[in-house]
């Protein structure tokens, strides 16, 4: 792991302290889901973060790094959590590496090294994925080599050629799913947080929320407003102080006895780590 920046190396960790769901907690949440529970959509992502990353590694010395291939990654998993169907008795994983890689290897198309192919070959290499895609729709699996060569009545020899390319070479204006937008319309704005900072950043919440539970409910409000927990923005004394109806000594006061308990031992690793 230590080929990884910092960065990398932490999110692997928290994405690693998640455990896999058993086949009954996964049914189970994608219940609550049906049922309009929207934490339960935080909950499996947090809970196949590794297997995105699992994923994303066989990608890496492609010309992108890894951290954005767990971004693409995980928009794969954003996407493909809609489409599950857990009556269909296959596990979501199975069914969800297919997108997971899809969006991936759109990541490389984008940022990687452009083959150019002829139009045949082109055409082809949009076929097979448009197969694999109503395959992995109907049966909760890829198709084996030979089902594809079956599917598409072609040579098995050709099918595993094609799908080498196909790691390569996606077509940005092919439909990929029953939706109506192209793959070139799915590309993530950059100008908004990705999958990848928002998980690590939830996860960071989670744990800061975790340690403040040490505190007092003053001292904890107090933090919250002085280090921006409460609404994003640190606030000075003066206006803490008119929050929580107490005069700005007052506060100092409370504040450093708060700090001083989350500077102990068993608190400043946690800290260090999501400073």
């Amino acid at each position: 792991m230590n080929q990884f920046d910092d960065n990398v190396q932490f999110y692997i960790r928290e994405a690693a302290s998640y455990p896999v769901l058993t086949r009954e907690m996964e049914i189970e949440l994608f219940k609550r889901l049906e049922g309009g529970d929207s934490s339960a959509f935080d909950e499996v992502v947090k809970h196949n973060l590794r297997f995105v990353i699992k994923i994303a590694i066989h990608y890496i010395n492609r010309g992108v790094p890894l951290a954005d291939l767990i971004q693409e990654g995980n928009v794969g998993l954003l996407e493909v959590i809609k489409k599950y169907d857990y009556r269909k008795g296959y596990r979501f994983s199975t069914y969800a590496a297919f997108w997971i890689r899809q969006a991936i290897q759109l990541a490389l198309r984008r940022n990687g090294s452009l083959i150019t192919l002829p139009i045949r070959k082109a055409r082809l290499v949009g076929r097979i994925g448009e197969t694999i895609s109503t395959f992995v729709k109907e049966n909760g699996r890829e198709p084996t080599e030979e089902e594809l060569a079956r599917l598409m009545n072609i040579k098995e020899e050709l099918v595993v050629k094609l799908l080498k390319l196909g790691e390569s070479v996606l077509s940005l204006d092919d439909n990929n799913d029953d939706e109506t937008a192209s793959l070139f319309e799915k590309i993530p704005d950059r100008e908004v947080r990705s999958p990848l900072e928002y998980c690590m950043e939830t996860q960071a919440r989670v744990k800061i929320a975790a340690m403040l539970k040490c505190l007092t409910e003053k001292e904890r409000r107090i933090v919250k407003l002085r280090y921006g927990f409460e609404h994003g923005k640190m606030l000075s004394l003066r206006k803490t102080s008119r929050l929580v109806g107490l005069s700005q000594e007052g506060v100092r006061r409370i504040e450093r006895k708060a700090l001083a308990k989350l500077r102990r031992p068993i608190f400043r690793e946690r800290l260090a780590a999501l400073l």
